[in-house]
């Protein structure tokens, strides 16, 4: 029903919709973001960014392609990880005084990362085993934040492993020092990305405290998208995996929940030329060297589910041109026609 889509308010800013696009470290690029707002995502976040490689990054070389975003679109979310209350408002500084990365105005803090070389340096989901440290890099966040008009989110899991699940007691603090909504990812840090999500998790949150909260974790189609959101009671749904090669999940979660969706699913010619497009995004972002190893990988997720997906990944790892990729592309339509009777 349509009250299952509405708008959510993040501090002074007010999200068209409750669909999220989950930062994904190799996959929520510039381009991909866009493409997912193209279908309907109404909050897009950065790739995880390092808040002190931030500060010390003095002409963005190393940081810009993770960080990129578009500068008229005011939805989009800048998501920083870090140990050091210090790193956060200095990163926070740096954003505000850039022409392009100031025009963001919210800034995730990532407390949920379950990679081993980023909770070995206390960031990500290690923070939950540390929630006062938590709580200082929140208020010395906000702090700054709000000092140049930005409000500040958080995203962290049930708990570091199923003997310790903190997220309902993590949420009222990230509250009481200053977030404006969080985003709970019902999975332990020792869950990883595998295993059912805990879907309990995610309503005990929500009981917790009075901000916008989202649920995140086996929301994967239309049906799920609904079940969630009233299981749950949460105000909206951040979508990670289930997005990688389908950003028009969005459009199909927009109708099943009664909104008007942006686009219906695509047929195969039209998946070719959302490929192209963002092939082409890429080169203007990265040049065409580093983008072909960036288009590899999200060739392996586009081509998911589709009849002989196995060859055409094969193929997908040799490319090197875009010649290559493009007759990668009619292979694959050559294989749906062969499968589903497409001329």
């Amino acid at each position: 029903m349509a009250a299952d889509l509405h708008p959510v308010r993040i501090g002074s800013v007010q999200i068209p919709n409750n669909l999220a696009l989950a930062p994904m470290a190799g996959t929520t690029d510039r381009v991909y973001r866009a493409l997912c707002r193209r279908f309907g995502a109404g909050l897009t976040v950065t790739e995880l960014v390092s808040a002190r490689g931030l500060i010390f990054d003095r002409k963005m070389n190393r940081n810009w392609r993770y960080l990129a975003i578009d500068p008229d679109y005011p939805f989009e979310s800048i998501q920083l990880f870090g140990s050091d209350p210090v790193d956060f408002t200095r990163a926070i500084e740096r954003i505000a005084a850039h022409p392009i990365l100031s025009s963001s105005r919210l800034i995730d803090l990532n407390m949920g990362c379950p990679v081993k070389k980023v909770v070995m340096t206390g960031a990500g989901c290690a923070l939950m085993r540390q929630p006062d440290r938590a709580e200082q890099i929140i208020r010395a966040a906000v702090e700054a934040a709000h000092s140049v008009g930005k409000s500040v989110t958080v995203k962290f899991r049930s708990g570091w492993d199923e003997m310790s699940i903190n997220a309902p007691d993590f949420a009222r603090m990230c509250e009481a020092a200053g977030a404006s909504a969080i985003t709970i990812h019902a999975r332990t840090r020792n869950q990883m990305y595998g295993g059912r999500a805990d879907w309990s998790v995610i309503s005990d949150v929500r009981r917790a405290v009075k901000i916008p909260v989202y649920g995140n974790g086996d929301v994967v189609d239309q049906t799920s998208a609904l079940r969630m959101l009233r299981e749950t009671g949460v105000d909206g749904l951040m979508i990670g995996r289930a997005a990688q090669g389908r950003p028009w999940l969005f459009s199909e979660i927009i109708q099943s929940l009664g909104g008007v969706p942006m686009m219906v699913a695509p047929d195969i010619d039209a998946r070719m030329q959302i490929i192209k497009e963002h092939w082409h995004g890429l080169c203007d972002l990265l040049g065409e060297q580093k983008a072909m190893l960036e288009m590899r990988r999200h060739l392996s997720h586009y081509f998911q589910g589709a009849s002989c997906a196995s060859r055409l990944r094969q193929l997908a790892v040799a490319v090197q041109t875009e010649q290559d990729l493009l007759n990668v592309l009619e292979e694959w339509r050559v294989c749906q026609g062969k499968y589903c009777g497409n001329s």
